[in-house]
């Protein structure tokens, strides 16, 4: 079976909902899937603005994708790997989110589905900022004018100028 020819599937999350997403950029036909996290949200409250943006989100994003895109609320790991199943997926694509949250429902996937490849996608970088993070006031001031204007500060670290 050829590359073109592997059945994927791609993982949304709430980091992840743009149509310039890379893993739906890489997999653009391919089956979406957005799961509200119900063991996440039963610990943690979320305010409810919060959900109904998140779930316009997935509607806008569902609208403006050639391949179908399904909404669930379960245990992430199992709602994945039931998804990929259901469209007999050799490939799961996801954009990176840099969250302990991430690797946990990566790892929880890998044992569900351990014939399921997991191919993570890196996200865009806004800036070429790769400092410390102390504050998010001072933070802006060093990456405004790189994320607002396209000019470099010459004043902060970027990747690979230390």
């Amino acid at each position: 079976m050829t590359a073109a020819q592997v059945r994927r599937v791609v993982w949304v999350h709430g980091d992840s909902l743009s149509v310039t997403d890379p893993a739906l950029s890489a997999c653009p036909d391919a089956p979406a899937l957005f799961v509200f996290d119900r063991p996440f949200l039963q610990a943690v409250p979320v305010a409810f603005p919060r959900l109904a943006f998140m779930y316009q989100g997935v509607r806008d994003l569902a609208a403006h994708r050639p391949g179908p895109t399904e909404l669930r609320v379960g245990a992430v790991p199992d709602e994945l790997a039931a998804f990929a199943a259901a469209h007999h997926a050799a490939e799961l694509h996801v954009t990176r989110n840099f969250t302990p949250d991430f690797a946990r429902i990566v790892d929880g996937l890998r044992a569900a589905r351990p014939d399921l490849r997991v191919v993570i996608h890196e996200p865009e970088r806004l800036t070429s900022f790769d400092g410390p993070l102390r504050r998010f006031f001072g933070f802006w001031k060093k990456v405004e004018r790189e994320v607002l204007h396209g000019e470099p500060a010459p004043d902060f670290p970027r990747r690979g100028h230390r």
